[in-house]
């Protein structure tokens, strides 16, 4: 089975990521961004053996959207191995909301923010 990659932002920050064979979903708010993660979390491909699994293993969206993201949906998106869903800076620059997501899921695995 052969996994996709997802890239959700703008259609500044997305666009050259088709070049490349990834998946580009170009969003215009956080809200259409959260949407869209839901959708691609969804999509499923039946593999040779007839089982059911993700399409992606990776989702990347754009910090700018993806500090939108409730702590509700965080963890809802975060159930299941896959697809792993990756924060990162827009055309705009590095926002820093994907190193305080990698912060807090540091202290949760190991008891405390060993990232200052």
């Amino acid at each position: 089975m052969k996994y996709r990659i997802a890239m959700i932002g703008s259609k500044e920050a997305v666009g050259g990521f088709a070049l490349l064979g990834v998946d580009v979903v170009p969003v215009e708010t956080g809200a259409q961004g959260v949407e869209a993660l839901y959708r691609l979390k969804r999509e499923t491909t039946t593999d040779e053996h007839g089982i059911e699994r993700n399409s992606y293993a990776i989702v990347f969206i754009t910090e700018d959207l993806s500090s939108e993201l409730s702590p509700d949906d965080e963890k809802k998106l975060a159930r299941g191995a896959l697809p792993a869903i990756i924060p990162i800076p827009s055309h705009q620059g590095s926002t820093g909301y994907g190193l305080q997501r990698l912060k807090r899921i540091v202290e949760r695995a190991v008891g405390s923010d060993i990232l200052q």
